[in-house]
């Protein structure tokens, strides 16, 4: 049955997605998809695909499902759950504003929901228009752009998709002012109740050094993004770090390197950090146990004495304005996904 869609907007808050179970066979599926995304790994094809089929495939599926195991809940994934909290929350705030242009559900990169079968689903009850808003406060073409051409292969082989939708795409909002005084808001109200440490370290998620250039400026807004954030929480230069975490592999990633910044820092006399991430906007697996317990374990075991690890904004009522403003003002920031391929 179709619906009066006349002048509505579907709003797919999109993320990088998770498995169904914490368990081996579920983590493989996703890891298959996830590692075969050519925007994420840009190794030949004739070298990696081997390697990830007959090796990586074997081996890290196990070990992912028992670090996920430790985070889940019993609504599923720390990042399923905040991506539907964040959505829930926001369809809360446009009825109460009697604002009723706007559905808004969730999709993810990887795994379910996914980005195809929301767009069969809203296409076959008649909706037209599609926003798509990449969580991502940074673009980078190993997210942005992977979702840009996701889009664009289902599009290709669904012609019904292809004739029916107008899809835009908001490509980034690394330095809008209502997302940098929600992180600023977010660090300062934690800090009230823990302190303020001898460091702040804005953390966030690496890519390979090689992948940055002209079409890829993750680096660079991350920089701008941390800048903003301390700027907007009156610091000195002393008294944060922008680092880079989760390196895999043994090519050269974007740095300072997060694991080194904590070794180095304990002999130097600084004993008391805080770390946030303002790349991700739900805490997942790689903020909970990589930041929140296994930065933890190596700061502490470096000769640290206090380490906090602030919570990303989740459902943080700063991070849902900055959703808002940018879905009410989607003309405004805004563009067609094809400009990204």
């Amino acid at each position: 049955m179709k619906l009066d869609t006349d002048g509505q907007i579907v709003v797919l808050l999109v993320n990088l997605g998770t498995p169904n179970q914490p368990k081996t066979r579920e983590v493989r599926t996703y890891l298959r998809e996830f590692l075969s995304d050519k925007d994420v790994i840009r190794l030949p094809r004739i070298f990696w695909l081997p390697l990830l089929h007959l090796i990586i495939l074997r081996v890290r599926p196990k070990k992912s499902a028992a670090l996920y195991r430790k985070v889940w809940t019993e609504w599923g994934s720390p990042l399923l759950y905040n991506s539907f909290l964040q959505a829930g929350k926001l369809r809360k705030i446009f009825a109460k504003n009697k604002e009723p242009n706007f559905i808004i559900d969730v999709a993810m990169r990887y795994g379910k929901p996914s980005i195809e079968s929301k767009l069969v689903e809203y296409n076959s009850k008649g909706y037209k228009k599609i926003l798509i808003l990449p969580m991502f406060p940074q673009y980078s073409t190993t997210t942005a752009k992977s979702i840009a051409n996701k889009l664009e292969l289902i599009l290709k082989k669904n012609i019904d998709l292809r004739k029916n939708l107008e899809i835009s795409f908001i490509k980034d909002f690394h330095d809008h002012e209502i997302y940098i005084k929600a992180a600023a808001n977010h660090i300062r109200k934690f800090q009230e109740k823990h302190g303020v440490p001898q460091k702040l370290l804005l953390s966030f998620h690496g890519i390979p050094k090689s992948y940055v250039g002209d079409d890829e400026p993750y680096q660079t807004q991350c920089f701008i993004t941390a800048d903003l954030i301390a700027k907007e929480l009156s610091l000195s230069s002393e008294m944060y770090k922008t680092v880079f975490q989760s390196r895999f592999g043994k090519s050269e990633w974007i740095q300072p390197y997060l694991a080194q910044t904590l070794e180095q820092y304990p002999p130097e006399g600084i004993k008391d950090i805080q770390v946030f991430c303002p790349g991700f906007v739900s805490d997942c697996l790689e903020t909970i146990e990589e930041i929140g317990q296994e930065s933890r374990e190596l700061f502490m075991d470096s000769g640290g004495l206090k380490y906090n690890f602030i919570p990303c904004l989740n459902g943080d009522e700063g991070l849902l304005d900055t959703l808002k403003e940018l879905i009410i003002n989607h003309k405004e920031y805004s563009i067609k996904y094809k400009n990204l391929l």
